[in-house]
């Protein structure tokens, strides 16, 4: 019915210079809109609608879950980058 609705996460790791630069991008979607990501090099979530902002002010001001987040470069990205480099999936280097 009309109550439907999906909440998709996608997490995105930007790798320049091997593991040198490395940018962890947290996008959330509701109903296929982005409305609000998590970007590394800024360190905070950033609203991309009016429904978002509640979200990033909230998850801002949470110290456990921005710690948290800030760290998947580490926990996520460079944990993974071996595994993706020697799996041989295209593109995601």
């Amino acid at each position: 019915g009309s109550a439907d609705y999906v909440v998709e996460t996608k997490s995105e790791c930007h790798f320049r210079n091997g593991t040198q630069r490395v940018k962890f991008l947290e996008r959330y979607f509701y109903n296929q809109e982005e409305f609000v990501y998590f970007d590394s090099d800024v360190g905070d979530f950033i609203a991309k609608t009016e429904f978002g902002r509640p979200d990033a002010e909230y998850w801002n001001k949470n110290k456990e879950i921005i710690e948290q987040t800030r760290a998947k470069v580490q926990t996520f990205c460079v944990h993974n980058y071996g595994t993706a480099e020697n799996s041989g999936i295209p593109g995601r280097r």
